[in-house]
């Protein structure tokens, strides 16, 4: 979250940056917020040293400086904005990485009235049996369409062996 404001404030300053050039650009020769006229000059101080310009050389400076200012602001802006798109990427990738699974794709089988999903062509469905008839007692219809057997016998589930380190309840410690 600190990414994104960072890179949001990075276009901002940057903005600001080319603003400032461009009116510094438009401003003549300026010094220190009043407009020079010919034959001034104009002297700023810098670390203990100054340095004296008359207009046409406060006017060239300012240029300069103009240049400047919107060349910065302007990497500024555009390599806030990448950083943008980057992070914002990466958010998107993380969400998609951690969205739910299990979800049927799009165009898969929609789900019934009742809530379970509907087989297209996999198992036919038959009239329930009557109570008291073999069917109703736990036996396989036979010969009713789509009913059988099963296909698989059901494998017992492995259970683990006691032994050195086992731990037959995972929630006690030992």
């Amino acid at each position: 979250m600190k990414d994104l404001l960072y890179s949001v404030l990075g276009i901002v300053f940057g903005a600001f940056l080319v603003f400032g050039g461009i009116a510094t650009l438009n401003s003549g020769a300026d010094c220190g917020g009043t407009t020079m006229s010919a034959g001034e000059t104009c002297v700023t101080s810098s670390k203990g040293s100054s340095v004296e310009r008359d207009a046409a050389g406060q006017q060239a400076q300012n240029k300069r400086t103009g240049w400047m200012l919107i060349g910065g602001g302007a990497l500024m802006s555009v390599g806030s904005a990448f950083w943008l798109r980057s992070n914002l990427r990466s958010r998107r990738a993380r969400r998609a990485a951690t969205a739910p699974q299990g979800f049927p794709p799009v165009g898969g089988p929609q789900p019934a009235p009742n809530g379970l999903p509907q087989m297209q062509g996999q198992w036919q469905q038959a009239a329930p049996a009557p109570y008291g008839s073999p069917q109703a007692q736990g036996q396989w219809p036979q010969g009713a369409p789509g009913y059988g057997a099963p296909a698989y016998a059901p494998h017992a589930q492995h259970q683990p062996q006691a032994g050195p380190g086992y731990n037959a309840n995972p929630n006690y410690r030992r």
